[in-house]
Protein backbone atom coordinates (compact mmCIF):
# COMPACT_ATOMS: atom_id res chain seq x y z
CA UNK A 1 0.00 0.00 0.00
CA UNK A 2 1.76 3.19 -1.02
CA UNK A 3 1.49 6.11 0.97
CA UNK A 4 -0.60 8.90 0.24
CA UNK A 5 -1.41 12.46 1.45
CA UNK A 6 -5.28 11.50 1.24
CA UNK A 7 -4.39 8.48 3.36
CA UNK A 8 -2.81 11.15 6.32
CA UNK A 9 -5.55 13.09 5.80
CA UNK A 10 -7.92 10.83 6.74
CA UNK A 11 -5.89 9.47 10.13
CA UNK A 12 -5.57 13.31 10.78
CA UNK A 13 -9.44 13.88 10.93
CA UNK A 14 -10.30 10.74 12.56
CA UNK A 15 -11.48 11.54 16.25
CA UNK A 16 -10.73 8.23 18.39
CA UNK A 17 -12.33 7.97 21.43
CA UNK A 18 -10.25 10.20 23.96
CA UNK A 19 -9.46 8.55 27.14
CA UNK A 20 -7.41 9.82 30.21
CA UNK A 21 -3.97 9.82 29.95
CA UNK A 22 -2.56 7.43 31.89
CA UNK A 23 1.65 6.60 32.20
CA UNK A 24 3.14 2.83 32.33
CA UNK A 25 3.32 2.82 36.00
CA UNK A 26 -0.53 3.79 36.33
CA UNK A 27 -0.88 1.58 34.04
CA UNK A 28 0.58 -1.66 35.85
CA UNK A 29 -1.12 -0.47 38.86
CA UNK A 30 -5.12 -0.82 37.02
CA UNK A 31 -4.08 -4.18 35.14
CA UNK A 32 -0.98 -5.83 36.35
CA UNK A 33 2.40 -7.21 34.49
CA UNK A 34 2.39 -9.91 32.73
CA UNK A 35 5.02 -12.22 30.47
CA UNK A 36 4.54 -11.98 26.44
CA UNK A 37 6.58 -14.32 24.34
CA UNK A 38 6.99 -13.43 20.60
CA UNK A 39 9.11 -15.28 17.54
CA UNK A 40 12.80 -14.97 18.41
CA UNK A 41 13.35 -12.52 15.64
CA UNK A 42 10.94 -10.29 16.75
CA UNK A 43 12.25 -9.84 20.55
CA UNK A 44 15.42 -10.69 21.92
CA UNK A 45 13.47 -11.58 25.32
CA UNK A 46 10.72 -12.35 26.80
CA UNK A 47 8.49 -9.24 27.45
CA UNK A 48 7.47 -8.01 30.78
CA UNK A 49 4.59 -5.99 29.80
CA UNK A 50 1.28 -3.97 31.36
CA UNK A 51 -1.32 -6.94 31.15
CA UNK A 52 -3.54 -4.74 29.16
CA UNK A 53 -0.66 -4.67 26.52
CA UNK A 54 0.16 -7.82 26.76
CA UNK A 55 -2.86 -9.40 26.51
CA UNK A 56 -3.99 -7.45 23.73
CA UNK A 57 -0.53 -8.14 21.88
CA UNK A 58 -0.98 -11.99 22.43
CA UNK A 59 -4.16 -12.09 20.80
CA UNK A 60 -3.20 -9.58 17.92
CA UNK A 61 -0.22 -11.56 17.23
CA UNK A 62 -2.32 -15.00 16.95
CA UNK A 63 -4.54 -13.55 14.11
CA UNK A 64 -1.38 -11.12 12.53
CA UNK A 65 -2.33 -12.81 9.15
CA UNK A 66 -5.66 -10.79 9.54
CA UNK A 67 -5.97 -8.14 6.21
CA UNK A 68 -6.53 -4.99 7.12
CA UNK A 69 -5.76 -5.30 10.59
CA UNK A 70 -5.71 -2.23 12.45
CA UNK A 71 -6.56 -0.58 9.38
CA UNK A 72 -10.62 -1.37 9.67
CA UNK A 73 -11.68 -0.14 13.09
CA UNK A 74 -13.30 -2.15 15.89
CA UNK A 75 -16.48 -1.48 17.41
CA UNK A 76 -16.72 1.23 19.56
CA UNK A 77 -18.78 -0.20 22.43
CA UNK A 78 -16.40 -3.11 22.14
CA UNK A 79 -13.53 -1.67 22.51
CA UNK A 80 -14.97 0.29 24.95
CA UNK A 81 -15.79 -2.42 27.17
CA UNK A 82 -11.79 -3.93 27.11
CA UNK A 83 -10.64 -0.92 27.46
CA UNK A 84 -13.07 -0.05 30.60
CA UNK A 85 -12.37 -3.79 31.70
CA UNK A 86 -8.61 -2.64 32.27
CA UNK A 87 -7.99 1.11 32.69
CA UNK A 88 -11.35 1.97 33.71
CA UNK A 89 -12.13 3.80 37.03
CA UNK A 90 -11.79 1.66 40.04
CA UNK A 91 -13.30 2.30 43.25
CA UNK A 92 -11.81 -1.26 45.02
CA UNK A 93 -9.09 -3.20 44.92
CA UNK A 94 -11.05 -6.45 44.26
CA UNK A 95 -11.99 -4.77 40.43
CA UNK A 96 -7.95 -4.25 40.19
CA UNK A 97 -7.04 -7.44 41.27
CA UNK A 98 -9.67 -9.30 38.79
CA UNK A 99 -7.19 -8.03 36.23
CA UNK A 100 -3.97 -8.39 37.78
CA UNK A 101 -3.80 -12.32 37.35
CA UNK A 102 -5.43 -12.51 34.25
CA UNK A 103 -3.19 -12.54 30.91
CA UNK A 104 -5.38 -12.90 28.30
CA UNK A 105 -8.70 -11.52 27.44
CA UNK A 106 -11.89 -11.47 29.02
CA UNK A 107 -13.98 -14.13 28.18
CA UNK A 108 -17.48 -12.15 29.03
CA UNK A 109 -16.53 -9.50 26.52
CA UNK A 110 -17.59 -10.60 22.68
CA UNK A 111 -14.51 -8.99 20.38
CA UNK A 112 -13.61 -9.85 17.11
CA UNK A 113 -9.90 -8.83 15.97
CA UNK A 114 -10.46 -5.61 14.97
CA UNK A 115 -12.03 -4.55 17.79
CA UNK A 116 -8.58 -6.15 20.15
CA UNK A 117 -6.58 -4.37 17.31
CA UNK A 118 -8.67 -0.51 18.26
CA UNK A 119 -8.20 -1.16 21.88
CA UNK A 120 -4.52 -1.94 21.98
CA UNK A 121 -4.10 1.28 19.83
CA UNK A 122 -6.23 3.24 22.02
CA UNK A 123 -3.78 2.12 25.12
CA UNK A 124 -0.88 3.64 23.11
CA UNK A 125 -2.65 6.91 22.34
CA UNK A 126 -3.40 6.97 26.48
CA UNK A 127 0.55 6.96 26.93
CA UNK A 128 2.12 10.58 27.57
CA UNK A 129 4.87 10.84 24.67
CA UNK A 130 3.02 8.30 23.13
CA UNK A 131 5.05 5.02 21.95
CA UNK A 132 8.37 6.38 22.21
CA UNK A 133 7.88 8.34 25.63
CA UNK A 134 10.39 11.25 24.54
CA UNK A 135 11.96 13.74 22.32
CA UNK A 136 15.30 12.56 22.75
CA UNK A 137 14.51 8.85 21.21
CA UNK A 138 12.49 10.51 18.42
CA UNK A 139 15.71 12.90 17.80
CA UNK A 140 17.88 9.85 17.23
CA UNK A 141 15.53 8.22 14.71
CA UNK A 142 14.92 11.48 12.61
CA UNK A 143 19.06 11.43 12.54
CA UNK A 144 19.46 7.98 11.75
CA UNK A 145 16.79 8.34 9.35
CA UNK A 146 18.40 11.58 7.30
CA UNK A 147 20.94 10.01 6.96
CA UNK A 148 20.88 6.25 6.03
CA UNK A 149 17.71 5.75 4.14
CA UNK A 150 17.30 2.46 2.05
CA UNK A 151 14.75 -0.56 0.71
CA UNK A 152 14.03 -2.53 3.60
CA UNK A 153 13.84 -5.64 1.70
CA UNK A 154 17.06 -5.19 -0.68
CA UNK A 155 19.98 -7.55 0.39
CA UNK A 156 21.73 -6.50 3.77
CA UNK A 157 24.38 -4.04 3.42
CA UNK A 158 27.10 -2.51 5.83
CA UNK A 159 24.80 0.63 5.67
CA UNK A 160 22.17 -1.55 6.85
CA UNK A 161 23.43 -3.02 9.68
CA UNK A 162 24.95 0.24 10.63
CA UNK A 163 21.29 1.61 10.72
CA UNK A 164 19.89 -1.30 12.56
CA UNK A 165 22.95 -1.36 15.29
CA UNK A 166 21.95 2.74 15.91
CA UNK A 167 18.40 2.10 16.35
CA UNK A 168 19.23 -0.87 18.73
CA UNK A 169 21.56 1.51 20.75
CA UNK A 170 19.40 4.15 20.85
CA UNK A 171 16.30 1.58 22.03
CA UNK A 172 18.81 0.58 24.95
CA UNK A 173 19.62 3.72 26.30
CA UNK A 174 16.21 4.12 27.49
CA UNK A 175 16.04 3.84 31.51
CA UNK A 176 12.92 2.64 31.43
CA UNK A 177 12.24 -1.61 31.28
CA UNK A 178 8.85 -1.23 30.81
CA UNK A 179 9.57 1.88 27.98
CA UNK A 180 12.10 -0.35 26.34
CA UNK A 181 9.75 -3.41 26.52
CA UNK A 182 7.07 -2.05 24.89
CA UNK A 183 8.78 -0.28 22.12
CA UNK A 184 10.51 -3.82 21.60
CA UNK A 185 6.72 -5.05 21.45
CA UNK A 186 4.80 -2.52 19.28
CA UNK A 187 7.85 -2.94 16.62
CA UNK A 188 8.03 -6.63 17.00
CA UNK A 189 4.41 -7.43 16.48
CA UNK A 190 3.96 -4.59 13.79
CA UNK A 191 7.09 -6.11 12.05
CA UNK A 192 5.86 -9.78 12.22
CA UNK A 193 2.31 -8.43 10.68
CA UNK A 194 4.08 -6.01 8.03
CA UNK A 195 6.30 -9.18 6.99
CA UNK A 196 3.45 -11.37 6.25
CA UNK A 197 1.90 -8.70 3.72
CA UNK A 198 4.94 -7.59 2.16
CA UNK A 199 5.64 -11.26 0.96
CA UNK A 200 1.84 -12.30 0.41
CA UNK A 201 1.39 -13.29 -3.10
CA UNK A 202 0.31 -10.84 -5.72
CA UNK A 203 -0.72 -13.14 -8.28
CA UNK A 204 -2.39 -16.30 -8.34
CA UNK A 205 -1.19 -19.28 -10.02
CA UNK A 206 -2.63 -18.88 -13.74
CA UNK A 207 -0.51 -14.99 -12.96
CA UNK A 208 -4.08 -12.79 -12.56
CA UNK A 209 -3.83 -10.52 -10.07
CA UNK A 210 -5.36 -10.85 -6.16
CA UNK A 211 -6.89 -7.88 -4.03
CA UNK A 212 -3.84 -6.07 -2.53
CA UNK A 213 -5.51 -3.10 -0.95
CA UNK A 214 -6.15 -4.51 2.45
CA UNK A 215 -2.56 -6.09 2.57
CA UNK A 216 -0.87 -4.40 5.93
CA UNK A 217 2.28 -4.25 4.83
CA UNK A 218 5.52 -1.91 6.09
CA UNK A 219 4.25 1.59 4.94
CA UNK A 220 0.74 0.73 5.68
CA UNK A 221 1.27 -0.02 9.08
CA UNK A 222 3.38 2.98 9.24
CA UNK A 223 0.77 5.30 8.39
CA UNK A 224 -1.03 3.72 11.13
CA UNK A 225 1.54 3.77 13.61
CA UNK A 226 3.30 7.26 12.83
CA UNK A 227 1.19 9.52 14.85
CA UNK A 228 1.36 7.26 17.83
CA UNK A 229 5.39 7.46 18.25
CA UNK A 230 5.45 10.44 20.64
CA UNK A 231 1.37 11.65 20.36
CA UNK A 232 1.20 15.08 21.06
CA UNK A 233 5.24 15.71 21.63
CA UNK A 234 5.53 16.29 17.77
CA UNK A 235 4.25 19.84 17.99
CA UNK A 236 7.35 20.84 19.34
CA UNK A 237 8.62 20.17 15.97
CA UNK A 238 8.53 22.25 12.84
CA UNK A 239 8.64 21.50 9.28
CA UNK A 240 11.87 22.11 7.37
CA UNK A 241 11.80 22.40 4.13
CA UNK A 242 14.73 20.33 2.08
CA UNK A 243 15.82 18.72 -1.09
CA UNK A 244 13.05 17.35 -3.67
CA UNK A 245 14.23 14.09 -3.24
CA UNK A 246 14.39 13.69 0.34
CA UNK A 247 11.45 15.57 1.41
CA UNK A 248 10.77 17.18 4.48
CA UNK A 249 12.36 17.17 7.24
CA UNK A 250 11.94 18.04 11.26
CA UNK A 251 13.90 20.55 13.61
CA UNK A 252 12.96 21.25 16.69
CA UNK A 253 11.33 24.22 17.74
CA UNK A 254 13.29 26.78 19.25
CA UNK A 255 12.05 27.89 23.44
CA UNK A 256 11.02 31.44 22.01
CA UNK A 257 9.26 30.19 19.42
CA UNK A 258 7.53 27.84 21.54
CA UNK A 259 6.19 30.16 23.24
CA UNK A 260 5.10 32.42 20.78
CA UNK A 261 2.88 29.52 18.98
CA UNK A 262 1.62 28.70 22.73
CA UNK A 263 0.11 32.12 23.25
CA UNK A 264 -1.08 31.82 19.60
CA UNK A 265 -3.04 28.98 20.28
CA UNK A 266 -4.57 30.29 23.75
CA UNK A 267 -5.56 33.28 21.76
CA UNK A 268 -7.07 31.54 18.88
CA UNK A 269 -8.98 29.30 21.36
CA UNK A 270 -11.02 32.17 22.67
CA UNK A 271 -12.10 33.35 18.99
CA UNK A 272 -15.22 32.03 17.38
CA UNK A 273 -14.77 29.16 15.12
CA UNK A 274 -15.90 30.81 11.88
CA UNK A 275 -13.07 33.58 12.71
CA UNK A 276 -10.52 30.49 13.55
CA UNK A 277 -11.35 28.34 10.49
CA UNK A 278 -10.38 31.68 7.91
CA UNK A 279 -7.08 31.80 9.33
CA UNK A 280 -3.08 30.41 9.07
CA UNK A 281 -4.49 28.34 5.40
CA UNK A 282 -1.07 26.37 5.31
CA UNK A 283 -1.54 25.07 8.93
CA UNK A 284 -3.08 21.51 7.32
CA UNK A 285 -0.34 21.12 4.88
CA UNK A 286 2.38 21.54 7.72
CA UNK A 287 0.43 19.09 9.99
CA UNK A 288 0.53 16.76 6.96
CA UNK A 289 3.87 17.09 6.07
CA UNK A 290 5.21 16.79 9.78
CA UNK A 291 2.71 13.48 9.76
CA UNK A 292 4.60 12.53 7.31
CA UNK A 293 7.99 12.34 8.43
CA UNK A 294 6.85 10.83 11.61
CA UNK A 295 5.12 7.79 8.99
CA UNK A 296 8.74 7.43 7.59
CA UNK A 297 10.34 6.87 11.23
CA UNK A 298 7.75 4.52 11.95
CA UNK A 299 8.04 2.55 8.63
CA UNK A 300 11.83 2.62 9.15
CA UNK A 301 11.66 1.02 12.50
CA UNK A 302 8.78 -1.49 11.35
CA UNK A 303 10.68 -2.45 8.23
CA UNK A 304 14.02 -2.89 9.70
CA UNK A 305 13.05 -4.62 12.99
CA UNK A 306 14.38 -7.58 11.99
CA UNK A 307 17.78 -6.76 11.54
CA UNK A 308 17.55 -4.23 14.70
CA UNK A 309 16.73 -7.03 17.37
CA UNK A 310 19.69 -8.98 15.99
CA UNK A 311 21.55 -6.01 17.55
CA UNK A 312 20.17 -6.33 20.50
Amino acid sequence: HKRSVSDLGAFMRSKPEVSKALDLADIVRLSGKSLLHLPPEYAPCVLNLPTCLRATAHYIAQHADTRGLFRIPGAVKVVNALYDYYCGARENASEVSGTVHLATLPTHIQYQVQDVASTFKRFLSCLPGGILGSLSLFDAFLAIHSQLKGQPEYPRTKQTRLRARLIALAIGSVQSQFRRELIITVFGLLSMIGRIGEVAPREDDEGRPLPTHDLMGYSALGIVFGPLLVGDLIDGYTVQETTPNSGPSLVPITPKKQRCRDRQKAKDSKEPKDVKDTKDPKAAPHDINKAMVAVEIAEMLIANWRDIVRQM
